[in-house]
């Protein structure tokens, strides 16, 4: 059985982005998801009710759903009904992704419609800490960032996650369309390219995507040298925090992201249709 996130009021999580502290103003679940969409764009968007909906050629569920927009985002049989149509004209599935903002009772009509849950996942946040700026990579690792996006990243990086054409032709289309200021980072070890990461800066935040170490290198302390790298590049760009999002069933991520002082701060988890 997979764990289900309960939904919350809008009141009950604040993030903080100015300080360590709970305060007026911190930023709010419905902010966090807003930024999460500005650093990771669909390609085809519209709006529908509550409702973003997101299609960029199936590559990653987060860029190929509906997402909630305001907290208690309301979904009727006949909003459902106009979403899946908006999916199939995309000849992609319906999938939705299901955060704090949407209503307790969205996930009982997707039920009853068929939809299986799947992929619990967690939100984690952490604050910038003052030796942030100052990390030097261990000896046999040579850290690179980039502020666009290059082929040499993007080949390398589709290569080790063994992505088709035409994922990593939508993976492009996805960074490409990206808008905020952006580190393309990469790990070398012992002259070899084994770790590739990406952060997106919008205001004083950051947050982190497509976290991958090859897996003939896990285990070496890598991972936790790239996240050392990305964590500086966001301190240096102004970043007071910075999120990021990971499957509730990988727990050696968790680990590390715990290790690094990231907190869990919500859930979320998709819904799917089987076809």
């Amino acid at each position: 059985m997979h764990a289900v996130f309960n939904p919350i009021s809008p009141d009950e999580i604040l993030l903080p982005l100015r300080s360590a502290e709970l305060h007026h103003g911190a930023a709010s679940v419905q902010q966090l998801e807003h930024r999460s969409f500005n650093a990771w764009p669909g390609a085809r968007c519209a709006v529908a009710g509550d409702w973003l909906l997101r299609s960029t050629n199936g590559y990653t569920k987060r860029a190929n759903s509906a997402n909630a927009l305001q907290p208690a985002a309301q979904l009727d049989p006949m909003l459902l009904w106009h979403i899946e149509a908006w999916y199939q004209h995309q000849r992609q599935p319906s999938i939705f992704r299901l955060s704090p903002l949407a209503d307790s009772t969205v996930d009982t009509v997707l039920d009853e419609h068929g939809y299986q849950l799947i992929e619990p996942s967690i939100v984690m946040q952490r604050a910038g800490q003052a030796q942030d700026a100052n990390w030097q990579p261990a000896r046999n690792v040579c850290f690179r960032v980039q502020t666009q996006l290059s082929e040499q990243w993007l080949n390398s990086y589709c290569a080790a996650g063994g992505l088709t054409p035409t994922r990593q032709d939508a993976l492009r289309l996805i960074q490409q369309s990206i808008t905020m200021p952006c580190a393309y980072a990469s790990i070398e070890y012992e002259g070899e390219c084994c770790a590739w990461g990406l952060a997106v800066l919008e205001r004083e935040a950051a947050g982190l995507y497509e976290v991958m170490v090859l897996p003939s290198c896990r285990g070496k302390g890598l991972g936790r040298q790239l996240l050392y790298g990305l964590l500086q590049w966001a301190a240096r760009q102004g970043a007071t925090h910075t999120d990021l999002q990971v499957t509730g069933g990988n727990a050696t991520a968790q680990q590390l992201y715990t290790s690094l002082g990231f907190q869990a701060v919500y859930g979320y988890h998709y819904r799917v249709k089987p076809r």
